[in-house]
């Protein structure tokens, strides 16, 4: 018996060979390093399996519970598929009493967007700048010619009676809701005259050889194709040539004379020699506009030109030139053009961070589409498709006209 370690248990006889000693923190065997491992790592996978397992429930439980396909079916749009059935039919046996609604229904009228929109509204349309809009131009097509000016009819109409006023032409008649304004017939002779209208009648009649007849100067004032434009066209008149009527006139009686004309009142509406006003009267000119955009039944976007499809071709061919549009091929007999664009041209969203990672997301990716123009009545429809044949997503048709539209002219 040797003596015992100095501390506790001190004086007492040291611990035989293989006997763990009372209260040490010692263990004389113990399992494997490799075995201990594995048993605590093996709590760690489990615990990162059931993570990951909330995770995938988190982010894709709400499709499965609350979807038309899921666990809990979400009903909130089921009134988009009612259809109205037939009423209920009393049996002969029974008695019939009158059943009327207690409360009239109004009729509603029908709302294709709620189909295509039933959780959010459309998008606004975007706004496109362009630095001519103010611009006053002399448009020509087929033998036609007419003046298209950055002001509403309301704008313009002022401007056309105060030209007459400033070349000493009454005005004998004039129709707001029309848009036209008549000049009063004028006898042009041998005189020098200090007025536009009548110098350029008297130049033009020495030119054709027209000694006889009186003259008159129509003016047609027209929505344009550009929302807030005007179209102003002008016939000329002279009843030794020509009939004289109410109606207005396909041709002028001397086309020079709207031609010079339209060129002097091009130069008197863009040198603001007036101060711009506008006319409550002619507020209410009764002209269809000549480019809106609508939806057809099933909700799609389309630009309707009321136009006959001659200046429809041109219209849209102009605007796909001007717009950020690359026209890769058209084919006339069929009214249709081939383009290319990027949609964030259409101002749309741009792509985010990881979405340039994705393939077919990035951004600087053009698509193709189809711009193809089809009859309609007396106007002519304007609408987009994907070069499979289907119609082009709503949002992206909807920028895509209200383009064409802003770079028409």
């Amino acid at each position: 018996m040797g003596p015992a370690p100095d501390g506790q248990g001190r004086g007492r006889h040291p611990p035989a060979p293989g006997q763990a000693v009372r209260g040490s923190r010692r263990r004389v065997a113990s399992a494997p390093r490799s075995v201990r491992r594995a048993v605590n790592a093996a709590p760690s996978r489990a615990s990162i399996a059931a993570l990951a397992a909330s995770l995938l429930c988190t982010v894709a439980g709400c499709a499965w519970i609350n979807d038309d396909r899921g666990f809990i079916r979400n009903t909130s749009d089921d009134y988009l598929d009612a259809r109205e059935r037939r009423p209920l039919v009393i049996p002969d046996d029974m008695e019939r009493s009158p059943i009327r609604d207690t409360y009239d229904i109004p009729a509603i009228a029908p709302k294709p967007l709620a189909r295509h929109f039933p959780k959010r509204a459309p998008r606004p349309d975007a706004i496109f700048a362009d630095t001519s809009d103010d611009a006053v131009k002399i448009q020509r097509l087929a033998g036609r010619s007419w003046l298209v000016v950055g002001d509403p009819p309301a704008t313009a109409w002022p401007v056309v009676k105060q030209f007459f006023g400033d070349n000493g032409v009454a005005v004998a008649a004039e129709s707001p809701t029309g848009g036209r304004v008549d000049g009063d017939w004028v006898t042009v002779g041998d005189e020098d005259y200090r007025d536009v209208v009548r110098d350029v009648i008297q130049d033009v009649r020495d030119e054709a050889g027209v000694s006889s007849g009186r003259d008159r100067v129509r003016f047609l004032i027209e929505h344009g194709i550009r929302p807030g434009s005007s179209e102003i066209h002008i016939r000329h008149e002279n009843d030794a040539l020509v009939t004289p009527g109410d109606a207005w006139p396909a041709v002028s009686a001397l086309p020079d004379v709207e031609e010079q004309l339209l060129h002097e009142f091009g130069g008197y509406y863009g040198a603001d020699v007036t101060t711009q006003s506008i006319s409550m009267i002619a507020l209410d000119i009764a002209s269809r506009e000549k480019a809106v955009v609508e939806r057809d039944d099933e909700g799609y976007p389309l630009l309707r030109l009321n136009v006959d499809f001659e200046r429809a071709w041109a219209v849209v061919g102009q605007a796909l030139q001007r717009a950020p549009v690359a026209v890769k091929e058209l084919e006339r007999s069929t009214g249709s053009f081939q383009v290319e664009i990027d949609p964030r041209e259409l101002g749309g969203d741009r792509p985010g961070f990881f979405s340039r990672f994705i393939p077919g997301r990035g951004g600087g990716r053009t698509q193709s589409f189809d711009v193809r123009i089809v009859a309609a009545g007396d106007s002519q429809v304007v609408q987009v498709f994907e070069p499979g044949g289907d119609p082009a997503p709503q949002d992206l048709s909807q920028q895509l006209l209200v383009m064409l539209r802003e770079f028409a002219a």
